[in-house]
């Protein structure tokens, strides 16, 4: 398990790197929807949709719904996403997450309308769908890739302090091999990560203080995404979400904590203006005029190291990045003629 575990994340992980950093908008955009179509097919399984028919059908909704939010991102998010679309979607996962705190028990034995797994699990793929694809927009691949890392981070850290010290039950009714111990070793994990990473984009100390916190809450967000799916496998009665990655289970298995935390990362990175590129912090100016165009750099060396660019027709336009140039010097509208020889005294 733990071998096939390792191999396959040996596989995924550089390409997913790749992918993030090379990637142009509207080739990462495509990727990550892909992957919310995969997690849809796989989330219509566990709300309880039998036969591929239906669960193609679910699919198809969630992708008509990101293909309006994309091509309507114009009128309603021209530039960063507004805060009635992200705060709601923070909200929920902390209700979630108080949830599963006070009344565990309960929530794994209610017995939950169709329909009303369906529609949460629209409401969820698809937020996470824009809020991490408007993260690469708004800020930049490095942003998204230390989201990613993050995770990652927390995920192993979690693992191996779990399996070495973990004896408390975090909530036993809806996942009983999480315990509070490897909650401690995420966190633990996230901190370190967090501090290397705003070193390496030179953030000043406060922000970098904010920037630790930011993460660590990002984390906790991500542990409630976790345990959401998990009780989404309790109540269907599977251990896997599906079996497309050996030693993973499904995809859904692999970004439920994404998910959750796009929100909160998305969020937060936009309240604490945090631009993360190497060596230099940054901090995103907005509300930006839909005509303006943001260089990559100012002319002190410090800016975003791409464009915040608005929301065109016909897709998502990203633009190379570019530093300004001087301008040269201009000479006077009128300038005075040297004398000629007949003019010299």
């Amino acid at each position: 398990m733990l071998k096939n575990r390792i191999l396959t994340a040996l596989v995924l992980a550089p390409l997913v790197i790749l992918a993030v950093l090379f990637l142009p908008v509207q080739g990462f955009a495509l990727l990550w929807g892909a992957i919310i179509l995969i997690a849809a097919w796989e989330w219509a399984d566990l709300a309880g949709l039998s036969g591929n028919v239906h669960r193609i059908g679910y699919s198809l909704v969630v992708l008509a719904l990101m293909l309006v939010l994309r091509f309507t991102a114009e009128h309603w998010a021209p530039i960063v996403l507004p805060a009635w679309f992200y705060w709601p979607v923070v909200a929920w996962w902390f209700l979630c997450g108080m949830a599963f705190r006070r009344v565990p028990e309960r929530l794994a034995k209610l017995g939950y309308p169709l329909g009303l797994k369906l529609g949460i699990g629209i409401f969820v793929l698809v937020t996470a769908w824009v809020l991490l694809t408007w993260l690469r927009v708004n800020f930049s691949q490095y942003q998204v890739l230390y989201l990613i890392l993050l995770i990652w981070a927390a995920d192993v850290g979690a693992y191996f302090v779990g399996k070495r010290w973990g004896n408390t039950k975090l909530s036993e009714h809806i996942s009983p091999g999480k315990t509070v111990e490897g909650v401690y070793g995420a966190l633990l994990a996230a901190a370190l990560l967090a501090v290397a990473a705003g070193l390496w984009s030179g953030l000043e100390t406060v922000t970098l203080t904010d920037f630790v916190a930011l993460s660590l809450v990002t984390v906790v967000v991500s542990v409630i995404g976790d345990l959401f799916e998990s009780l989404a496998k309790r109540i269907r009665g599977v251990k896997d979400s599906s079996g497309i990655l050996p030693g993973h289970g499904g995809v859904l298995d692999r970004v439920d904590s994404l998910i959750a935390a796009a929100a909160v990362f998305y969020a937060g990175s936009m309240m604490l203006d945090i631009f993360l590129q190497p060596g230099s912090s940054v901090v995103l100016e907005t509300p930006i005029p839909i005509e303006q165009e943001i260089p990559s750099q100012s002319e002190d060396g410090h800016g975003p190291s791409e464009r915040a660019v608005p929301m065109g027709e016909g897709g998502f336009t990203e633009q190379a990045p570019a530093h300004p140039e001087e301008a040269p010097a201009e000479s006077p509208a009128n300038p005075a003629e040297p004398p000629t020889q007949s003019e010299k005294p």
